[in-house]
C-alpha cells in the first residue's frame, strides 16, 4: 500500500514538471511573438520615417525658408531663381545711382558706369546646395532647420576702383575752378579793379572711398566731395593798394621805319597790364609772347653776327630796355639781364636790355611786400614804361645810375673776301667794324638832394667787329707794243672804286630779337 502511495506521488510530480515546462515553452513562445511583432512595428517606423525624409529632401526645387538678396526662391528651380533674380538685379543696377553734390550743382553716375557685377549665380548654386549634401537624416535636419528658421543669402557683386577714379576725374573737370586773381586795368588814368574767386578743387583720394563705401552697401545716394581750396594769389584789397608811380621811363624812336614801330606797339601792348603778386618773377620773354609773324610781328633791323640785318620782331629790345630803367628806377630785383652785342643808340651805355630766342632774357623780380603793375606803351615817338605799385619810401628818396667807361677794346684784324673778278690793287671796305667797349653801371641813391650811398650795379661788355675788306686777285693782261707811227688811241676813263674809309652809319635804333640773332 506503501509502496503504491509512493507511486502515485511520483507520477504527480512528473505531471507538475511537465505542465510548468509547457508553461515555459507558451511564456517563450509568447515572448518571441511579441518581439517579432515589435519588430515589425519599429521596422515599419523606421521606414516611415525615412520615406518622409525622402519625401522632404528629395524634391527638384529649392527648399523652403530659402532667400536670396532677402528675394524667396524656395519651391523654385534653379533656372527660374536665377531668371528672376536676374531680373531684379537688372533693375536694380538700372535705377542705383550715385549723385555728387556741391552746393547746387550735382553730378550722377549710375551704377552701369562703375561696372558693377552681381555674382548671381553663386547665390543661387549656394540655395540649391543647401541640404544636399551629407547623411539622410542630416540633410532632412537642415531643410526642417531652414524651413523653421529660414536662410537669406547675399549675392555677392564687385565694382571697378579704377573707373570709379575715372569717373571722378572727368567730373573735376567740371567740378574744379581755379583761383582768380583780382585784375588791374589803367585806363584815363585810373585804375579798374575787379573782385578775386577762390579756386575749388576736387579731391579725388579722399572722395573715392566715400563712393566706394556706398558701393559696398548696394544702395545709391548723396555724396559730397572733398574740396581743395586755393586763395588767390591777388585780392581786391591787394590792388587798391598799388596807389604810387614808383618807376618810369621812355625812349625814342623814328616814325621813319612802319615794320619797327609795329613792332614797338605790338611789344609793348604784350606786356601792358601785367600784374606781379609778391615774389613773383616776370619774363620779358614770356610777356612778349612767341616773336613771329602770327603773333603780328613785322621784319625790322636786328643784330645778327655783328651786323645790322632784316628779321623778325626787330625792336622790341627797345621795349624790353625801356622797362628795364623803369623797373630799375623803381628799384625792384633783376634776376637776369643781357646788354647787346653792340651797342644802341636809345638808351645810355650800360643801361640796355636785349632778349634773343631762349638765350637772352630780362628777368625781374617783384621783392616788395604789394602787387605791381606794368603799363607800356608806343605813341607819338616814345615808347614809355610805367611801374605802378606802392611807395615805401620817403619823397626825398631818389635813385640815379652813373656810368663809368672802363675801357675799348680793338678792333680784330680785318676780315678780308678774295674776287678774283677784280684787278689786282682793287680794294673796297664792305663793312666798317666798331671798336668795342666796357663800361660799368653804379647805381646813386639820394636823400633829400644828399646823396647816401653808391654802389656797383652792373658791367657791360659790347664787343668789337672787324672791317670787311674785298680785295681783287685778276692779274693785269700784257698789251703788245704799239705799231710805230700809230695814233694811239685816247683810252676811255674808267671809274675804279676807291676804299671807303667812312664808317658805315649805323642805324640809330637797332637790336636784337629773333633766335639766331645776338
Amino acid at each position: 500500500m506503501q509502496q503504491n502511495h509512493h507511486h502515485n506521488q511520483n507520477r504527480t510530480q512528473k505531471r507538475t514538471a511537465r505542465r510548468k515546462k509547457a508553461k515555459r515553452k507558451m511564456l517563450i513562445l509568447g515572448v518571441l511573438t511579441v518581439g517579432v511583432i515589435a519588430g515589425g512595428s519599429v521596422f515599419a517606423y523606421g521606414q516611415y520615417m525615412k520615406n518622409k525624409m525622402e519625401e522632404v529632401v528629395n524634391i527638384d526645387t529649392i527648399y523652403n525658408g530659402i532667400s536670396v538678396n532677402d528675394i524667396d526662391v524656395s519651391g523654385k528651380t534653379k533656372q527660374q531663381a536665377l531668371q528672376e533674380l536676374q531680373q531684379e538685379a537688372d533693375v536694380h543696377l538700372g535705377s542705383q545711382k550715385i549723385t555728387i553734390q556741391q552746393q547746387e550743382k550735382s553730378w550722377e553716375i549710375p551704377f552701369s558706369d562703375l561696372d558693377v557685377k552681381y555674382d548671381i549665380e553663386a547665390a543661387v548654386d549656394e540655395a540649391w546646395e543647401t541640404g544636399r549634401t551629407g547623411e539622410l537624416k542630416e540633410r532632412y535636419k537642415v531643410v526642417t532647420d531652414v524651413a523653421q528658421d529660414k536662410l537669406n543669402i547675399p549675392i555677392s557683386y564687385t565694382y571697378d576702383k579704377q573707373k570709379v577714379t575715372q569717373k571722378l576725374e572727368e567730373i573735376a573737370q567740371e567740378f574744379n575752378v581755379e583761383a582768380k586773381d583780382s585784375t588791374m586795368s589803367r585806363k584815363n588814368g585810373a585804375f579798374q579793379i575787379t573782385e578775386e574767386q577762390k579756386g575749388y578743387a576736387m579731391d579725388i583720394n579722399k572722395t573715392a572711398p566715400k563712393v566706394e563705401e556706398m558701393l559696398e552697401q548696394n544702395t545709391g545716394g548723396i555724396v559730397e566731395p572733398e574740396v581743395i581750396v586755393t586763395e588767390p594769389k591777388i585780392t581786391k584789397a591787394d590792388n587798391e593798394k598799388v596807389t604810387d608811380l614808383i618807376g618810369s621811363y621812355n625812349t625814342s624812336y623814328s616814325a621813319n621805319a612802319a615794320g619797327r614801330n609795329e613792332n614797338l606797339r605790338v611789344g609793348c601792348n604784350n606786356i601792358d597790364g601785367t600784374v606781379l603778386a609778391p615774389g613773383e618773377v616776370f619774363s620779358m620773354n614770356v610777356g612778349l609772347g612767341p616773336q613771329t609773324y602770327a603773333n603780328g610781328y613785322k621784319d625790322a633791323g636786328v643784330y645778327v653776327n655783328g651786323k645790322v640785318e632784316q628779321g623778325v620782331a626787330g625792336g622790341v629790345c627797345q621795349v624790353t630796355s625801356t622797362l628795364y630803367n623803369a623797373v630799375i628806377l623803381a628799384e625792384l630785383e633783376i634776376v637776369e639781364r643781357y646788354p647787346h652785342s653792340m651797342t644802341v643808340g636809345y638808351v645810355p651805355l650800360g643801361r640796355d636790355a636785349a632778349v634773343a630766342g631762349d638765350y637772352k632774357d630780362l628777368k625781374f623780380k617783384n621783392d616788395t611786400e604789394y602787387p605791381v603793375y606794368i603799363e607800356a606803351y608806343a605813341k607819338d615817338g616814345k615808347v614809355v614804361c610805367n611801374i605802378y605799385g606802392h611807395e615805401i619810401h620817403d619823397t626825398g628818396h631818389k635813385v640815379d645810375f652813373e656810368m663809368v667807361f672802363e675801357g675799348t677794346i680793338p678792333k680784330p684784324a680785318e676780315k678780308i673776301t678774295k674776287d678774283a673778278t677784280k684787278p689786282e690793287g682793287y680794294r673796297q671796305v664792305t663793312y666798317t667794324g666798331k671798336t668795342g667797349s666796357k663800361v660799368s653801371t653804379y647805381k646813386i641813391v639820394t636823400e633829400n638832394g644828399k646823396e647816401v650811398s653808391k654802389e656797383w650795379f652792373s658791367s657791360s661788355t659790347y664787343r668789337a667787329t672787324p672791317d670787311e675788306v674785298t680785295i681783287g686777285t685778276k692779274k693785269a693782261e700784257e698789251t703788245p707794243p704799239p705799231e710805230q707811227n700809230a695814233t694811239p688811241e685816247t683810252p676811255e676813263t674808267q671809274n675804279t672804286p676807291s676804299s671807303d674809309n667812312d664808317s658805315e652809319e649805323q642805324p640809330l635804333i637797332v637790336d636784337t630779337a629773333p633766335i639766331g640773332a645776338e
